[in-house]
């Protein structure tokens, strides 16, 4: 859940928790208004990313869990539950259109979007074993 703070204009991002320290919620971050020139009232975009980084003589570690997205539950790791919320309030319930890219698809995947009933709601797998170099 992203608040915006109505007297300075900065932004925090929280997760929701059973149990959370702030009303069931665990704070992940807080931007000063000053990040985000291009930013009023509202995101035009929300994305869910993952990087690694490795010295350009060593192999790439793992992401994830180490498993490729395609092995899906109990396996790759996910992101469960992912949502932004609408200029109401409201949970925006349209479409997310989903666009992935792989520097190399040998050593990491993400998944497709994938809408459930079950507590994980929408939610993508993604990960990878790793074990690549810029010099293969």
């Amino acid at each position: 859940m992203k608040l915006q703070d109505q007297d300075t204009g900065d932004w925090s991002l929280y997760r929701e928790d059973l149990g959370g320290p702030i009303g069931g919620m665990t704070l992940l971050g807080w931007w000063p208004k000053s990040l985000f020139r291009a930013l009023s009232d509202h995101a035009e975009v929300i994305q869910w990313t993952g990087s690694i980084i490795h010295a350009e003589n060593e192999r790439s570690p793992s992401m994830g869990s180490g498993h490729f997205a395609g092995e899906l539950d109990g396996k790759a790791a996910s992101f469960n539950d992912c949502f932004g919320f609408a200029e109401n309030g409201n949970v925006y319930k349209g479409d997310y259109a989903a666009l992935s890219y792989e520097s190399d698809r040998n050593c990491y995947s993400v998944s497709e979007w994938y809408e459930t009933k079950h507590a994980a709601g929408r939610h993508f797998f993604y990960g990878g074993p790793g074990g690549c170099s810029e010099k293969n």
